[in-house]
């Protein structure tokens, strides 16, 4: 018993040494402000149809306050909670990603993690940076906007990354319950461009109009919760990684809900929504690098019709390919260019979903110092969306939106 005592007082002794919740690298957060002018169609946030987080107004805003906490109980054992606040939210502040997170010691080329909790599946490339955040672009590209919205999941997820002589090969799989409604905003909004990030109580507008969820959904909220859980049913998805022996990292995720998209709590609907997600990133030189990626998917709702058709049955497709070269300074520009556009099969003559669309973005991340950013942004997009009509609007539609942000960290 002594001999069990000991060993378990030697194992203990350095993970309560390295135990640390309060302390000031536990801590951290930013402010972002911005000013911000932007043309054509009011924004989705208002019950539009507009692609864009700003839309026909030019103004001085709070773009979010961020408060991050990560507690680490042991030299495996950590937390991660991060606390937003976007002004379109109203007063509302709530919870972005929180989970626990193990990573043991590796003792060989295997290297092992995990994640439970609340959180992102492994699928955007540009959002590298604390927080959830991009950056090589102040907004996302339209896939990762929208895994930014409806995306967010509550579950448990196992990777694992093999380490052979000159490549690597992973493996991450996650079950997740919630995420029901995920499809919801690209079935009925379509495609956006924004930096929003749900919370666990967020409340995403959809379009008002003639048809849209005031017709179809007939008792669908004004809002979807991406956080809703609907019919009790386990969502998962799994990637695969790979790093060749050259400067060039594959990834392939598939993703699916497995959501039965005929229950319906509270005034959400739950939706079959699935997706395959391909990523590439090409690091031409040191300082010059080229991502990309493809996602296509399609999203269910509603009841089998006699054609074998749902009420609402859409493919959803989109890619972007960005270059960005990042300075001795530390400044990075990049330019991205992308497609996007949703396919309805169910009833286009009653209720059209279709939509296509490009966009470019260019934009400018400065570093100033440890605390404060500086970035600059211009995003153009083009799209055409025949539902427009529905609220007196030409379905073609185009929007420039110029974003100048002064981020405050710390």
């Amino acid at each position: 018993m002594k001999r069990l005592l000991a060993l378990l007082g030697l194992l203990a002794t350095p993970a309560l040494a390295d135990t640390s919740l309060f302390a000031r690298e536990n801590i951290k957060g930013w402010i972002d402000l911005r000013a911000v002018s932007a043309n054509g169609e009011k924004s989705w946030l208002d019950g539009n149809y507009g692609k864009l987080r700003y839309g026909d107004q030019s103004k001085l805003s709070l773009g979010e306050a961020t408060l991050i906490w990560t507690p680490r109980f042991t030299d495996t054992l950590s937390a991660y909670v991060q606390v937003v606040h976007f002004p379109e939210w109203g007063h509302e502040t709530g919870v972005n990603e929180a989970y626990l997170k193990w990573r043991p010691v590796p003792k060989s080329g295997l290297r092992v993690s995990a994640r439970l909790g609340q959180m992102y599946p492994p699928v955007s490339l540009e959002h590298e940076g604390t927080g959830w955040t991009t950056t090589h672009t102040i907004t996302p590209s339209a896939i990762n906007a929208w895994v930014g919205e409806e995306v967010i999941v509550q579950g448990a997820e196992l990777s694992l990354k093999q380490t052979f002589d000159d490549q690597q090969i992973g493996a991450t799989i996650g079950v997740f319950r919630g995420n029901d409604t995920s499809g919801t905003l690209l079935a009925y909004r379509g495609w956006a461009l924004h930096d929003l990030r749900s919370t666990t109580t967020a409340k995403l507008p959809l379009p008002v109009g003639k048809a849209g969820w005031s017709q179809t959904f007939r008792r669908q909220s004004p809002f979807t919760k991406p956080l809703k859980e609907v019919d009790d049913r386990q969502g998962y998805y799994l990637r695969l990684d790979w790093r060749p022996p050259v400067p060039v990292s594959l990834n392939v995720t598939y993703f699916n809900t497995h959501g039965n998209p005929t229950d319906f709590d509270t005034g959400q609907y739950g939706w079959a929504t699935r997706f395959f997600n391909f990523g590439a990133r090409y690091e031409v030189t040191e300082t010059t690098e080229i991502m990309s990626q493809l996602m296509v998917g399609n999203t269910k709702w509603g009841r089998m019709r006699t054609d074998g058709v749902r009420a609402i049955d859409a493919d959803y497709r989109s890619a972007y390919v960005m270059v960005s070269h990042r300075f001795d300074s530390g400044s990075r520009l990049s330019l991205r260019g992308e497609v996007f556009e949703t396919e309805d099969y169910s009833a286009p003559s009653l209720d059209n979903n279709n939509e296509t669309g490009h966009a470019v973005t260019l934009a400018w991340m400065k570093p100033v110092n440890a605390h404060l950013d500086l970035n600059t942004e211009v995003l153009h997009i083009d799209s055409d969306r025949p539902a427009r009509v529905y609220q007196g609007l030409a379905p073609q539609q185009d929007q420039t939106q110029v974003q100048v942000m002064l981020k405050v960290k710390f």
